[in-house]
């Protein structure tokens, strides 16, 4: 098999956990694939190892934390790839291989005891007043509407399907995937959803309200955020990215990607469970001072 690797080096300090797994792989008969930008790392002395594109790779496997694994997937989502992570961030949820046992888990891969996890995208764009289209992306996990630098409220009116919703006051609202409902939806409360599921997910954050509510919404609709006026830019950010240039009166329309994503899956514990786990260990994580 052939794989893509992307290894971020402010995790995976001096690449030495991309170069064991380069190794490891030339051992049995793969062949490790890093970008041209790569070539001048320690790993262009690994005899077996080859640099250039991804189009010809099996599996694209990203080293680093959940942000590295959605960067690769923004990055590389155009080849149609099934993706896989090696975590060496805070107990990631979309990383699925510890970086203490990767080895177990690419044998599984290389005798092809795994399984491929469809996911849904999102699309989001964004208009201004007249109705021109000013910048869009695609995301995995969710796209967020933030208060900006001031500690202002933020007031936001929730369409769907072009119907009136609700009006936000508060630091803002999060529309996720289910992928993205361990994330920032589930630290705001909002319901978790099983990554196979095909829903939208609208959650507020510390809305100025009696009440706090998330929304599940039929993939098929199309969620519009209006920003009306405001006293503070706000922030959009479609997984963790930033649109620029934000202004008042801005519709943020936002809708199912076309194309859903391809993780690999080991099937070594079920989803509940893992996100049980995964809480508790960052937790543990950061009482330990790793971060």
């Amino acid at each position: 098999m052939r794989f893509g690797i992307h290894s971020n080096e402010t995790r995976d300090i001096d690449y030495v956990t991309a170069i064991e797994l380069s190794h490891f792989l030339i051992a049995q008969g793969s062949v490790p694939v890093f970008d041209d930008s790569m070539a001048s790392t320690p790993l262009s002395g690994i005899d077996g190892v080859e640099f250039g594109d991804f189009k010809d790779v099996d599996i694209i496997v990203s080293i680093g934390g959940d942000g590295t694994f959605l960067s690769v997937i923004s990055k590389y989502r155009c080849l149609k790839k099934p993706f896989i992570g090696i975590n060496k961030g805070s107990i990631g949820f979309l990383t699925e291989v510890s970086a203490n046992d990767y080895k177990d888990a690419f044998v599984l891969i290389l005798e092809g005891r795994y399984s491929l996890f469809k996911r849904m995208q999102l699309k989001a764009e964004l208009f201004d007043k007249d109705g021109n289209l000013k910048c869009s992306d695609i995301c995995l996990n969710d796209v967020s509407v933030l208060r900006g630098d001031k500690p202002h409220i933020t007031r936001l009116t929730l369409y769907v399907d072009n119907e009136r919703v609700e009006k936000f006051y508060g630091d803002g609202i999060v529309i996720a995937t289910p992928t993205g409902s361990t994330a920032y939806t589930l630290a705001a409360g909002g319901p978790l959803a099983m990554p196979d599921m095909d829903v939208i997910l609208v959650t507020p954050l510390c809305p100025h309200t009696l009440q706090n509510m998330s929304y599940v919404i039929n993939p098929s609709s199309v969620v519009e955020v209006h920003l009306g006026t405001f006293e503070t830019v706000p922030i959009i950010c479609p997984d963790g990215r930033q649109f620029p240039n934000i202004e008042q009166n801005d519709v943020l329309r936002i809708s199912r990607y076309e194309d859903s994503i391809n993780t690999v899956s080991l099937n070594l514990t079920g989803f509940f469970q893992n996100v049980k786990r995964k809480i508790l260990a960052r937790g543990s994580f950061y009482e330990d001072g790793k971060e």
